[in-house]
């Protein structure tokens, strides 16, 4: 195990602040800039969401606003 291996392990898991439901790219990316100038961590999460009136599907976009950066563990079976 590495240095970097045993910080992460150490690290707290962040913190949910808040969950944004945004329709456009241009509100996510408005919503990381903030994030990125206050410090927070962010988790982005797209998904279709269809029209109720008809067949039509418009992608949308879940954004998870955290206390810091979340870390993305490799699979170790994946190398």
């Amino acid at each position: 195990m590495t240095d970097l291996e045993e910080a992460v392990e150490t690290e707290a898991t962040p913190e949910l602040i808040a969950t944004h439901y945004l329709t456009s790219v241009d509100d996510v990316v408005e919503h990381l800039r903030a994030a990125s100038q206050l410090g927070l961590g962010v988790r982005v999460t797209s998904y279709l969401e269809q029209d109720e009136d008809s067949e039509v599907y418009a992608e949308r976009w879940e954004l998870d606003l955290l206390t810091s950066s979340p870390v993305h563990h490799e699979d170790a079976t994946a190398e």
